[in-house]
């Protein structure tokens, strides 16, 4: 078949993990077999690996959106958050305002001490298009509101550890408390720290209430810390 004539319009691989997120995306074509098929061997992985040679063969791709969105993730799971923050930004230099990059973006680096502002902008920018976001016909009502409660409470949860460690515990309080009100929303992390907030705020009886969501849904770490900080209200 003629190279010239053969054209992918891709579900990539978060769209296909989570379909509304394909309201975000610009267009995303394939222009040979090989761009294609190197695409999907960073799918099939290993992630870190395919995506540098998806990188080094095809730098002008505008597959290195989903790409960089693989490789971020990726990064963050092995616990390098300069590396998929690099990746994250590699992204966003391709489409600006894909959310669930800027979110991720935004989630990385408010949990570090630097560049606090540019963590602020991005999940900004993200709660911003969501409220212009409107769901594919294809997804569902329930689908739709999942995944964009999700990437709300996420924007939501870095601003307000943003807002924080800036010293503005007020704006902290009010981002956790927003984002804790999105359907579906049980981020023990959350939890635990809108429960440290009240408790240093003197709201002692909400402050119990937090922590002890974080003590039931967290892990053995978070679990433990909750404890210590119900033990300290108590």
């Amino acid at each position: 078949m003629n190279v010239m004539r053969r054209a992918w319009l891709l579900t990539v691989f978060t769209a296909l993990s989570f379909p509304v997120y394909a309201q975000f995306l610009p267009d995303l074509q394939a222009k040979t077999p090989e761009e294609y098929d190197a695409y999907l061997d960073v799918i099939d992985g290993p992630v870190l690996e395919k995506g540098a040679m998806f990188e080094g063969a095809f730098p002008s791709s505008p597959l290195l959106l989903p790409v960089s969105e693989l490789m971020s993730r990726q990064w963050r799971l092995q616990g390098n958050a300069a590396k998929a923050i690099e990746a994250a930004e590699h992204g966003l230099a391709i489409a600006p305002d894909y959310v669930p990059l800027l979110v991720e973006l935004a989630d990385l680096l408010s949990n570090g001490s630097v560049r606090l502002d540019t963590a602020a902008t991005a999940a900004r920018r993200a709660l911003t298009l969501l409220e212009t976001a409107r769901a594919p016909r294809r997804v569902s009502v329930e689908d739709w509101t999942v995944a964009i409660s999700r990437l709300r409470a996420r924007a939501r949860g870095a601003l307000g550890t943003v807002l924080f460690k800036q010293d503005d515990v007020a704006g902290a309080v009010k981002e956790y408390e927003a984002a804790l009100r999105e359907p579906g929303t049980q981020d023990p992390i959350l939890h635990y720290r809108l429960g440290r907030l009240y408790a240093v705020t003197g709201r002692q009886g909400e402050a119990r209430s937090q922590l002890q969501e974080a003590v039931r849904r967290g892990d053995k770490i978070l679990r433990e810390r909750a404890a210590a900080a119900l033990a300290e209200i108590r």
